[in-house]
């Protein structure tokens, strides 16, 4: 969390914990955006494309990592057998394997950021109208990040809501 988002969250408090009639008279409540957002039939179909697009590359990974594991034991077993070209050669074999397999990790990483954060952009218009609606409907006067929060009530969390108006919004 950012030095804003914490002075924000401070100065909320303060003000709840100051003007306790004003807590009272209006809803606080706390909210997992990322959360709410992740748990849509959206993003499952996301996740579920990004996974199907990626097979590819998955598939080879998960390869690579059975390769490099079964050369390194090969090399840890015959190590005191081999001369030492042979010990060389298998090296530079693990090492390449190595780096390829490290490269591949990133890509697949930063594919699955990518599109993580691209999903968020997309979905944040939505958020902000079913938030907006909320918040008249509920005379709601304080939203809390709760990724932020230490401890709340199930009762006062509209992560759960947030999500089911989420899942009907175009």
């Amino acid at each position: 969390m950012n030095k804003v988002e914490r002075l924000f969250t401070a100065a909320a408090l303060a003000i709840a914990l100051s003007a306790p009639q004003w807590a009272l008279a209006e809803a606080i409540v706390v909210l997992k955006a990322e959360q709410a957002m992740f748990a849509t039939q959206k993003a499952i179909v996301l996740g579920q494309q990004l996974t199907a697009q990626l097979k590819p590359q998955t598939t080879r990974y998960d390869a690579m990592g059975q390769e490099l594991q079964a050369l390194k034991q090969r090399f840890e077993a015959d190590k005191d057998l081999m001369s030492t070209d042979e010990a060389q050669k298998i090296t530079l074999e693990i090492q390449g394997i190595s780096n390829e397999y490290n490269q591949l990790k990133q890509y697949l990483s930063n594919v699955k950021v990518q599109a993580e954060q691209e999903f968020l952009a997309s979905m944040r218009p939505a958020l902000d109208r079913v938030l907006r609606r909320l918040i008249e409907e509920n005379n709601i006067s304080l939203i809390m990040n709760g990724q932020s929060v230490i401890y709340n009530t199930a009762s006062i969390d509209i992560t759960p809501n947030v999500i089911e108006l989420l899942n009907l919004e175009p």
